[in-house]
C-alpha cells in the first residue's frame, strides 16, 4: 500500500471544500428535522447515504472549513482524529479529541462537530446497528469481557444517549489500521467490501485491547458504567495475579461488599470474570501457535489443567484440541 499517496488524497481539497472556501454553505437544509428536548435538529438517515444498499458502513473524511450542525443519525457513528485535533459536542457537552483519539456515538444521540482547518483530518464511519451487533458481538464472545460491556453500552441502551471516548495510548497500530482501511476506501481492490470489513473489525478489536475508555457521564447509571469499566480494565491488565481481596482493596471496598458489587454491576462473579479473561487469552496461542495445550493453560493463568478443559468446554462447547482443529483454516489464511 502506498501511504504517501493516501496522505495526498486526504489533504487534497474536495469539490465541497473548494466551495466552502468560497463561502458556499452545505445543503443540510435538505435533511428532515426532528425534535430533541424541545430543540429542532437535523436527522441524517442512512438510507440517504451513498452505497447504503451494498455496504453496512460508510467511510468518509469530515469536510473541513465548515461545522457539522447538531443532528442525530439512525446508525452508530465512529469519529477518529487521523491528524491534529477536532472538537465535538455530544448531548450539549463539549469534547476535545486529539490525534489518535476516537469517539463512538450511539444512534439517535444528538451531536455536532466544530469546523476543522486545513491540517485537521477527521475520519467518520457510519455503521448500521445490524453490522455492529453481528461483528462486535462475535468479537466480544471470543475476546474480552470489556468488549461485551462496550457493545451493551452502545447497542442496548434504553435511552440512546450513549457515547464512548477512546483515548490514545500512543500505539501506532490503530493508526496503521486506519491507513489500511482508508487506502482500501480511496483505492479499492477487487474484494473491497470484504477487505474494508476486515480492517473495520480489527479496528474495533484494537480499541478493546489497547485503549483506555471514558464513560459518557450522561445516562442515569453512568457511575455504574464507569465502575464496571474500571473493574473489567483492572482484570484485563492483572488477570494472572488478581485476587478478589486485592481488587477490592484497589477500589476501596472490603471483599464481601465488593464481591456483591461486581455481581451487581457486571452480572458475573469476580471468579467468572477472571476465568473468562484467562480463557480469552488462551485463544490466541491456541489458534496461532503450536504450543502445547498444557503450556497454554499454564501461561494463561490456570494452575489446574482439568479446570481449563472443563471451563473451556463449558464456554465454547468443545475441547481446546477440537477448537484448534476446527479453526485451523483460520491459521492458514
Amino acid at each position: 500500500m502506498n501511504f504517501e499517496q493516501l496522505e495526498k488524497q486526504l489533504y487534497a481539497l474536495t469539490d465541497s471544500e473548494k466551495r466552502y472556501l468560497e463561502n458556499d454553505v452545505p445543503d443540510y437544509y435538505k435533511h428532515p428535522m426532528t425534535t430533541i428536548q424541545n430543540r429542532a435538529i437535523y436527522h441524517f438517515s442512512y438510507k440517504n447515504f451513498p452505497l447504503e444498499k451494498i455496504a453496512p458502513f460508510y467511510i468518509r473524511k469530515q469536510s473541513r472549513f465548515v461545522p457539522v450542525p447538531e443532528h442525530v443519525t439512525d446508525v452508530i457513528e465512529i469519529n477518529y482524529v487521523y491528524k491534529r485535533t477536532g472538537q465535538h459536542k455530544v448531548n450539549e457537552k463539549t469534547i476535545t479529541l486529539n490525534q489518535g483519539d476516537l469517539i463512538i456515538i450511539d444512534t439517535n444521540t444528538s451531536h455536532e462537530a466544530s469546523e476543522v482547518g486545513l491540517e485537521d483530518i477527521i475520519i467518520s464511519i457510519n455503521v448500521t446497528q445490524e453490522y455492529f451487533k453481528q461483528h462486535f458481538l462475535n468479537l466480544s464472545q471470543n475476546f474480552s469481557a470489556l468488549s461485551q460491556f462496550l457493545f451493551q453500552a452502545i447497542s442496548e441502551s434504553r435511552h440512546h444517549n450513549q457515547y464512548l471516548i477512546f483515548r490514545s495510548t500512543n500505539t501506532n497500530y490503530l493508526h496503521l489500521l486506519f491507513q489500511q482501511l482508508l487506502h482500501e476506501t480511496y483505492f479499492p481492490t477487487q474484494y473491497h467490501t470484504q477487505v474494508s470489513s476486515h480492517f473495520l473489525q480489527l479496528i474495533l478489536l484494537e480499541l478493546v485491547n489497547s485503549f483506555s475508555v471514558e464513560a459518557n457521564g450522561i445516562s442515569e447509571d453512568s457511575n455504574k458504567q464507569q465502575l464496571t469499566l474500571d473493574i473489567l480494565s483492572f482484570i484485563d491488565h492483572h488477570y494472572l495475579t488478581a485476587t478478589l481481596s486485592e481488587c477490592a482493596k484497589q477500589f476501596g471496598y472490603n471483599s464481601s461488599y465488593f464481591s456483591q458489587l461486581v455481581k451487581q454491576t457486571t452480572g458475573l462473579t469476580f471468579k467468572q470474570l477472571l476465568h473468562s479473561k484467562k480463557l480469552e487469552v488462551s485463544l490466541i496461542p491456541l489458534l496461532h501457535s503450536s504450543v502445547s495445550i498444557q503450556d497454554i493453560a499454564i501461561d494463561s493463568g490456570f494452575s489446574n489443567l482439568n479446570q481449563y478443559y472443563k471451563l473451556f468446554k463449558a464456554r465454547y462447547g468443545m475441547t481446546p484440541a477440537q477448537y484448534r482443529l476446527d479453526n485451523s483454516s483460520i491459521n492458514s489464511m
